[in-house]
């Protein structure tokens, strides 16, 4: 299983756990401008998985309000639920 979050994110899963990763561009050298991903963390269940990318994206983002911070929180559950949607219709 792997699921595109936005263009930011990508949640795996092995038989134990769901893995979530980071989309990055390297910078510098032969391979610059290339993709790779970076671990953030290992959930042993979906819910916590999301709730950590939806607790990453906040504290990474420059929301200066109550009101701004729950527009980006539901901006980024809706890409969670668009990625969901679309998997199942590869299905």
């Amino acid at each position: 299983m792997q699921i595109d979050i936005g263009d930011k994110y990508v949640l795996t899963a092995d038989q134990y756990q769901y893995i979530v990763q980071e989309k990055k561009t390297v910078k510098e050298g032969k391979n610059a401008g290339s993709e790779y991903l970076s671990l953030v963390g290992y959930y042993p269940k979906l819910s916590q998985a999301i709730n950590w990318l939806i607790h990453l994206d906040v504290q990474l983002s420059d929301v200066q309000t109550l009101q701004a911070m729950e527009q980006h929180i539901n901006r980024v559950a809706l890409q969670c639920e668009q990625a969901f949607k679309e998997m199942e219709n590869v299905r």
